[in-house]
């Protein structure tokens, strides 16, 4: 008689236990969302954009795009906070090639952090839609292969700390007034 009491103590705290563990912070890891849908598709329009030969988006596949290599999404609401798809030159050499930077990413409307420096954007222009990115505080697009005017929509990210622009000898970026814009 006694044993089955302690079996029955036992489930009770089992049940107490999965309950806890579901509905507070034990389970943390429960309410941490998966990615938006149309943030993860434009996620894969961007990836099917651009030259990938060294398979820097290679874990870009699945539904949860909070999951791939690169992007970062907030832990409470699964929106895309940051994309860090910084190129590399030197010792293990990878990056990203394309013509220009696909306006999809717009969807990203949530982003904090962008680091698309050290790819190959083949003497594109920046793209006017990074001035959409309100909440952007950081912005790398150096030696990204970018040339032409810098579009004063930059001018509207009142978020941003930091700014990086720098260019290669062979890309060149340049202000001009706006009234000449």
């Amino acid at each position: 008689m006694g044993n089955q009491w302690v079996w029955g103590l036992h489930l009770v705290f089992l049940s107490m236990f999965l309950v806890a563990s579901k509905h507070t912070c034990l389970g943390a890891q429960n309410s941490t969302r998966s990615c938006h849908e149309r943030e993860r598709l434009a996620l894969l329009k961007f990836k099917h954009s651009v030259k990938d030969e060294f398979e820097v988006l290679s874990s870009w596949v699945g539904i949860d795009c909070c999951s791939w290599k690169g992007v970062r999404c907030d832990g409470a609401t699964g929106r895309v906070v940051g994309l860090h798809l910084r190129g590399n030159y030197y010792e293990e050499v990878y990056y990203l090639e394309g013509d220009k930077v696909n306006a999809c990413l717009a969807e990203l409307r949530h982003l904090q952090h962008l680091d698309l420096s050290r790819n190959n954007f083949q003497r594109s222009r920046i793209p006017k839609f990074f001035g959409s990115f309100k909440q952007l505080s950081y912005l790398n697009l150096s030696h990204a292969g970018f040339s032409g005017i810098i579009p004063h929509h930059i001018g509207n990210l009142s978020n941003l700390k930091v700014l990086d622009l720098r260019s290669s000898l062979y890309d060149e970026l340049y202000v001009t007034p706006r009234d000449n814009a």
